[in-house]
């Protein structure tokens, strides 16, 4: 890695001020072992590390589980290989005590003195929906309680649009502008954040968990799991049942 990087890495630059500065935002540095370099503080907090030091040397193995490191594995191995940017990659992924968070992470290739790339820097932000955020956009907060209250139906995005006042056109630029997802994404969050719940905290049936949290049947409730959490429900239970948020 180049010289002058590895100056600008480390827990005193005014890159690592700068992060641990802004609520909500984590930057980190990984060799292409896929080792961690460098990060600031608030980025060894999120990951369970008592400071910076302690996360370097160290992989996401470290600190996630198997099924979400195994997913940030496979993004830094497309930067190291392809060379090429992954920007804005908005994913949901469960804190320690299983809720789950929506994390935007942008990682970069960085290019040593010989060219070749050796390592990347990330930059990640939660994107979080408290009240602040409704202050200059009222309808928002109409459509957040609305999904919030009714997300076990089947519910359209007309629908909410018209609860709202607003078109559905409106609403999509509003939500991109607000959370930087669409509408159907955050509704399928807060879906998936019920199932989650109900698994950590009862013994229901999934088929039960799935129709009254707005999954329609169990086969749709493990394909939202797949592809959003990389884990079944089943495996999220055993993992994270018993664990107090």
């Amino acid at each position: 890695m180049s010289s002058a990087l590895l100056e600008l890495l480390n827990s005193t630059s005014p890159v690592a001020n700068l992060f641990n500065s802004i609520p909500g935002v984590y930057y980190f540095a990984k060799n292409v072992k896929g080792e961690f370099i460098d990060g600031s503080q608030s980025f060894a907090k999120l990951m369970g590390a008592p400071s910076v030091e302690d996360l370097k040397g160290k992989t996401d193995f470290d600190f996630s589980p198997d099924f979400l490191a195994k997913a940030f594995q496979k993004d830094d191995i497309k930067v190291f290989e392809s060379g090429e940017s992954i920007y804005d990659k908005v994913e949901l992924v469960p804190s320690t005590s299983g809720a789950l968070d929506w994390l935007c992470t942008t990682k970069v290739p960085v290019i040593g003195d010989d060219g070749k790339v050796d390592g990347l820097l990330g930059v990640a932000r939660l994107i979080q929906d408290s009240d602040t955020v409704y202050v200059n956009q009222p309808e928002m907060k109409v459509i957040v309680a609305y999904l919030r209250e009714n997300f076990s139906d089947k519910v359209t995005m007309s629908e909410v649009a018209k609860v709202a006042g607003i078109s559905v056109s409106k609403q999509e630029r509003l939500f991109k502008k607000v959370f930087g997802i669409t509408p159907l994404m955050y509704l399928h969050k807060i879906r998936l954040t019920a199932a989650c719940a109900r698994l950590r905290d009862t013994q229901d049936d999934l088929a039960d968990i799935a129709v009254e949290c707005g999954f329609n049947d169990q086969t749709n409730m493990t394909r939202a799991f797949r592809l959003e959490l990389k884990i079944t429900p089943l495996k999220y239970r055993k993992r994270f049942g018993g664990v107090s948020a």
